[in-house]
């Protein structure tokens, strides 16, 4: 007696990406344990004939059988899952139909007892079947990246998840078959696009965000169900959206449920034609800007009259795009369908030009900076430019995200040779990026150079200052401030091991005790004495600590698009000026010593900045 497992119509249609292929065994049965072979035919509904093993969009998806494809089956005792290997024996029909046969342990076959049988699709190159993981059976899910689909047909197959539930029985010497007939469908929903501009210009690419837009889902192996994980959401960002490169006519999987897509088709001027383009004002939520410390804002003294609020990440520019862009409205999506207008025949779509803004945001983490974290050279970086105008720009189609602008650039900060002079007070405050970057519908600012030397008192620690910005506990006199370092082991500097310092910026109202238990190592030394490379701390420990991370960046000469001293010089914005009308910044070095305050040298050069508000 054998089953037919009968694959969706629409099955083909679908598309997925994969856990990735690893190394790890699946969980096998014990070698002494009775066995039965368990034989399955697979097949489409119709077995209509077709003209290649791929899948082949018509009034009926359909699904050949190819080459060494696998079924799954998921056998789950005592709260314990299993997975064994049913191989592909024979095909008929043209590869419609297919005899799948694999081992399974006679002890996991019970009576009316539901079975799941899993199609996961090829690796990411198409080389192979994949395979489900000891770690992935443990966890009890797959996980498929959508981030790197293709939106070809013909790799559909490669990022499939198909599932059927059937009942499995035992016959005689040593068989087991299938009971009735068993249907696979796709757990996901899949769509067929494509883009037009609406004045005929040509698309080179498509980029693909939205609510209900997902980088990646998971596959629970008990249920089936499919949950999105890491939603693109509606921000154009080419650092996340997911690319459909050279092509205009692309299929694209989702996971099923609402879904608002938004589609942006790319042309030759997308990024040059608007680089220019003056920024947009945003305002963010506090409760998401601010360091926080014990429930509340936390609270940095910067004078002997002056607290502030310090934002949880250096400001960075996210640069202007124009796409033509097409906004759908939202719409639930079910699995194992395929939405198109009709066979082989797209939805058509016409994308209108839009201008996607500049905005300023804070970094995600405290410690994120724009640099690239690879390609450099004896610790530099040369940037990417185009020329508008005649003058260079750093390359918004290289990078989305800029962070080390020069002052006076406020509406053009990509521009790389600008010439400021800070004739006065109100001049340089009117170049403030905080006037860009509101918080609670407030601006923010730039700290000016006295404010930072009050916030980071840097005399040794017999003449510190009785200020609130220094420990007077009991045996301990230390300035609120450490130089550090974070070790990354999944990005390693090559010419640096150490490649993540900064310095640690503590509460006002944050003890002693509770600072130092922020590091690795018991004897930590704070304030001006303090070396990056001996106070080892962590992400974790930082996150949620109050404390308040500034990371040493690079910084970028005058006029120039080359980033100097990764990790080693960490040069900070002023709001303040010297006679000469430079404006000033703050020099931090990673090794024992002062903090230079008021550094007026190279004053057009580029420089991160740290915003704040004021209580």
């Amino acid at each position: 007696m054998k089953t037919k497992i009968l694959l969706p119509l629409i099955c083909m249609a679908i598309s997925l990406f994969t856990a990735s292929c690893s190394s790890d065994d699946i969980v096998s049965p014990e070698a002494k344990e009775q066995m039965l072979t368990l034989t399955v035919s697979a097949g489409t509904e119709d077995e209509a004939p077709a003209t290649r093993a791929e899948l082949t969009e018509s009034s009926k998806s359909q699904w050949k059988w190819e080459s060494n494809d696998k079924l799954m089956l998921v056998i789950t005792n005592a709260g314990q899952k299993t997975v064994h290997t049913l191989a592909l024996k024979s095909t008929k029909h043209d590869g419609f139909s297919a005899e799948f046969e694999g081992e399974i342990p006679a002890s996991s076959i019970t009576e009316n007892s539901t079975y799941r049988f899993f199609y996961i699709g090829k690796t990411t190159d198409g080389s192979a079947d994949r395979t489900i993981s000891a770690s992935e059976l443990s966890a009890g899910s797959i996980n498929i990246d959508l981030s790197k689909q293709t939106g070809n047909l013909a790799d559909l197959k490669r990022n499939c998840v198909l599932m059927a539930t059937g009942k499995v029985v035992a016959t005689s010497n040593g068989k087991a078959v299938t009971i009735g007939s068993i249907k696979l469908k796709n757990l996901f929903a899949v769509a067929h696009f494509a883009i037009t501009a609406a004045d005929n210009t040509p698309l080179t690419k498509v980029g693909l965000r939205g609510k209900g837009v997902y980088a990646s889902a998971n596959v629970d192996l008990s249920t089936g169900d499919v949950t999105g994980v890491s939603e693109i959401g509606t921000e154009i960002d080419p650092e996340t959206n997911i690319f459909f490169n050279g092509k205009t006519d692309f299929y694209v999987t989702f996971v099923p449920g609402n879904v608002a897509p938004s589609f942006d088709g790319y042309y030759a001027g997308s990024y040059s034609s608007v680089v220019t383009s003056t920024p947009e004002t945003r305002n963010y939520d506090a409760s998401k800007s601010f360091v926080y410390y014990k429930g509340a804002k936390a609270k940095f003294s910067v004078s002997g009259t002056q607290q502030v609020a310090i934002t949880n990440g250096n400001m960075q520019y996210v640069m202007p795009i124009a796409t033509y862009t097409y906004n759908m409205r939202a719409k639930t999506l079910e699995a194992n369908k395929l939405v198109r207008w009709k066979n082989s025949v797209p939805l058509k779509i016409k994308g209108t030009r839009t201008v996607h803004p500049g905005y300023y945001q804070l970094a995600p983490e405290q410690w994120e900076t724009a640099i690239p974290k690879t390609s450099r050279t004896n610790a530099d970086y040369n940037i990417e430019t185009i020329n508008v105008g005649g003058k260079p720009y750093a390359s918004p189609e290289k990078y989305r995200i800029f962070d080390l602008p020069s002052w006076g650039t406020l509406n053009n900060p990509t521009l790389l040779k600008n010439s400021f002079s800070a004739t006065s007070d109100d001049i340089v405050n009117q170049y403030d990026y905080g006037h860009m970057l509101r918080v609670g519908n407030q601006d923010t600012r730039v700290m000016t150079s006295d404010e930072w030397a009050y916030l980071m008192p840097t005399e040794f620690d017999p003449w510190l200052p009785n200020t609130i910005r220094v420990w007077n506990e009991p045996g301990v006199k230390a300035a609120k401030w450490i130089r550090c370092h974070i070790k990354a082991t999944s990005e390693q500097r090559g010419d640096d091991d150490v490649w993540l310092r900064g310095c640690l910026i503590f509460p006002d109202n944050m003890p002693y005790s509770e600072a130092k238990a922020l590091f690795k190592e018991s004897n930590v030394t704070f304030g001006r004495k303090s070396n990056a490379d001996d106070n080892e701390t962590t992400f974790d420990k930082i996150r949620n600590s109050g404390a308040v991370f500034i990371p040493l960046t690079a910084w970028r000469p005058s006029g120039q698009s080359v980033l100097k001293q990764w990790g080693k010089h960490g040069n900070y914005t002023t709001t303040s000026r010297n006679w000469v009308k430079n404006i000033l910044h703050v020099r931090i070095t990673p090794s024992f010593g002062p903090i230079i305050f008021n550094d007026g040298s190279d004053s057009n050069q580029g420089c991160a900045t740290r915003l704040v508000q004021n209580y």
